[in-house]
């Protein structure tokens, strides 16, 4: 029994540092790159520094086109996902203005909170700097929805009409309380969510080969520093938010909302809260897709799309 007593101890210590040098190297073979002059060279828009960093953007179509504004969701590519939508959107005569939002994508990512304020700063800043004054069509996806509902919110003159894919402004995400406890969270983020971050986002498509193609440009961007920090931050101050009230504020008639058939994040249950809020809200159901049916099923969303915004051209 002593002679048990007297190793308990060493034993412990032993462990826990073996279990501290695990989780270093494993950290240290995460977010290895940087955004810096020559990754953003790579980078297929323009730059433009605002109060928080540089952002990404890119303008296409010609001056004299209606304004659409892009919104992208969560996803580290950014606005990557808007490849199969842009040039069927620009053969119609727009004019299109797509975006990474801060943290995603190409443009930086500031030692911040994120939150609706910070989304809502960026993008008040990128029109006004881009002297966009005219008024403009949105179409926001997943996490881009209370971003684009909350412009539309408080600049009714300027927005038309609102397209939103499989929003994510219902606050459903409400992570583990261990995630609060800082070093906690450090170790969750690292050692259990980081590694399945791109694997666990496979249940959001339905087209798997498509979506192993989609999961590079994924890993790309994750590797930038900074990624899990950011992520934290979403999780905490905005994807945990209820933000459907920004409905109310919303005037009727200007509302589309298409969501995937199989979208794990938008079971159709989820329509009613929106319909409460929004009763003249138009809904189109997109099969064959998940969380991402523009995506996954452009040509019909495209069509679908065009349909609604047409109405005011």
């Amino acid at each position: 029994m002593r002679r048990l007593k007297r190793w308990w101890l060493p034993a412990v210590i032993c462990i826990l540092l073996i279990s501290c040098l695990g989780f270093l190297f494993i950290k240290s073979g995460q977010e290895t790159a940087q955004l810096d002059d020559a990754t953003r060279k790579q980078a297929p828009g323009n730059f433009i520094q605002l109060d928080q960093g540089l952002v990404h953007y890119k303008l296409y179509g010609p001056d004299s086109g209606k304004l659409l504004v892009l919104i992208h969701g969560g996803g580290s590519s950014g606005m990557e996902v808007w490849q199969y939508n842009i040039p069927y959107l620009l053969s119609k005569g727009y004019r299109i203005l797509a975006y990474d939002l801060y943290g995603r994508g190409y443009s930086d990512r500031p030692n911040t909170v994120y939150d609706l304020g910070l989304y809502r700063r960026q993008l008040v800043q990128l029109l006004d700097t881009l002297h966009l004054q005219q008024s403009f069509d949105i179409l926001a996806m997943s996490m881009g929805a209370p971003i684009g509902l909350d412009y539309a919110a408080g600049h009714p003159d300027r927005v038309n009409r609102i397209i939103l894919l499989g929003p994510a402004a219902s606050g459903d995400l409400q992570a583990s309380k261990l995630l609060r406890i800082p070093v906690i969270s450090d170790v969750l983020m690292t050692a259990y969510w980081y590694p399945r971050s791109v694997e666990n986002q496979r249940k959001e498509f339905v087209n798997q080969p498509l979506f192993n193609t989609y999961s590079q440009r994924l890993k790309y961007f994750m590797n930038f520093s900074g990624y899990k920090r950011l992520t934290h931050s979403s999780w905490m101050n905005m994807l945990n938010q209820n933000q459907l009230y920004l409905l109310k504020q919303i005037a009727p008639g200007k509302i589309l909302l298409l969501y995937g058939k199989q979208d794990p994040f938008f079971p159709i249950e989820k329509l009613s809260s929106y319909k409460t809020l929004y009763p003249t809200l138009e809904v189109h159901e997109v099969d064959s897709a998940g969380h991402m049916p523009h995506y996954e099923q452009p040509q019909i969303v495209n069509e679908l799309m065009w349909e609604y915004l047409k109405a005011t051209q």
